[in-house]
């Protein structure tokens, strides 16, 4: 029997297939072209329209008759980022939807479908490394999953569910694999990996007594956050302790998001050798009114001010960002305004993305009333601006 694996949206989905083409060849399964291949499995994002589309496209094409005339048609499941609407849309076409990271759902699923007793029992897919990648110049390892910050244009927050973080003594143990293998950078994933925590589950009975300081947890702020080792985040105790750990290699991490973006973070990246010098900070819009309609709680002054901080502190900073142009209501000066910061931080690159209404999400209420054409436009002059330097 024959596989392929089919990625599209970010590194987690990036990290899942590389654990998912592990277990796959471990059940006896043989990689193979989509052609060629009995099951085809999808890790799906559903941040933008564009890439639902682009999936539902893709299905179209693998459920076209085979060329060889006793070929059957594949059997293709998807799992990663799917809304519930589309879930429905996809069992409509014979696509089963199984959750990330589930591999006894995935078993008992290709079992069914494929009318095999597989070699992997459930004790046997417990004992597999969460972590099973090859020997490379960098390896992705997710701290924690799920958003809470239900940015308006986002659906990640209704498809991975709310932040969970992993226990740290997993986390380090993970790196350690990962550096006895040659690992030269580690790359530390999560949707927001500044509101990174370790010890949750042990603040909620005294939380529940103040419901609050509960929402304000559950948001990531720093109210309510634990705060150990002299007032520092648990991001920074975590990247202290991986600094710690022996070998020779750096980690990188992403993604922030500015409003948790504290001194300590920074101090930590300034002085820890292991820490790369990079931050990835996005910025989404240069105009406080498409912040506040995107659900971003920051101003155009405190990310400047977060930028002058890490400039200060951090020497050979490389700062990179993400954008979003033609967000609903955004005017030619709201758009004037993102261009300002462009050219005053001078960032090292940005990836910059045409507003694309997602179905599901509270953005999606506000219509789409820029025109595609000016998206490329506002696209093409951000794009100019970085690539000058």
């Amino acid at each position: 029997m024959k596989y392929h694996i089919w990625t599209i949206g970010c590194q987690y989905n990036e990290w899942d297939a590389t654990r998912l083409d592990f277990l796959m060849q471990k059940m006896g399964f043989l990689e193979s072209k989509p052609t060629d291949a009995d099951v085809i499995i999808i890790l799906a994002c559903a941040v933008r329209q564009t890439a639902v589309d682009r999936i539902f496209g893709q299905i179209k094409n693998w459920n076209f008759p085979r060329p060889t005339p006793h070929s059957s048609l594949p059997t293709i499941l998807i799992t990663g980022c799917v809304l519930e609407p589309d879930k429905k849309m996809l069992a409509q076409k014979g696509v089963e939807f199984f959750e990330s990271g589930d591999f006894d759902q995935l078993n008992t699923i290709l079992s069914s479908k494929l009318n095999l007793k597989l070699p992997l029992s459930s004790q046997k897919l417990k004992k597999i490394s969460p972590n099973p990648q090859p020997s490379t110049p960098y390896s992705l390892l997710p701290i924690m999953s799920g958003c809470n910050n239900f940015c308006s244009y986002c659906a990640v927050p209704y498809t991975r569910g709310r932040e969970k973080s992993r226990p740290m003594k997993e986390i380090l143990a993970e790196a350690k694999i990962l550096i006895e293998q040659g690992c030269e950078e580690i790359i530390l994933l999560g949707q927001n990996v500044n509101s990174y925590r370790m010890t949750f589950p042990t603040v909620i009975p005294q939380l529940m007594r103040d419901p609050e300081k509960v929402d304000s947890r559950l948001r990531g702020n720093d109210k309510g956050r634990s705060r150990k080792h002299n007032e520092k985040t648990d991001f920074t105790v975590l990247l202290e302790k991986l600094n710690e750990l022996d070998g020779d290699f750096v980690v990188s991490f992403m993604s922030n998001h500015p409003k948790d973006m504290t001194d300590d973070i920074i101090e930590a990246v300034a002085t820890l050798p292991k820490i790369k010098k990079e931050i990835h900070l996005p910025l989404q819009s240069g105009s406080d009114k498409i912040l506040r309609e995107m659900n971003r709680p920051y101003t155009i002054q405190r990310y400047l001010g977060i930028v002058d901080n890490l400039k200060f502190k951090i020497q050979n900073l490389k700062l990179t960002t993400d954008v979003i142009v033609g967000f609903p209501g955004e005017s030619k000066e709201d758009f004037d305004k993102t261009v300002e910061i462009f050219k005053l931080v001078n960032f090292d690159a940005a990836y910059i993305n045409k507003y694309s209404p997602r179905k599901g999400t509270k953005a999606f209420e506000l219509g789409d009333p820029i025109l595609w054409s000016e998206k490329q436009r506002r696209w093409r002059l951000l794009n100019e601006i970085v690539n000058k330097k």
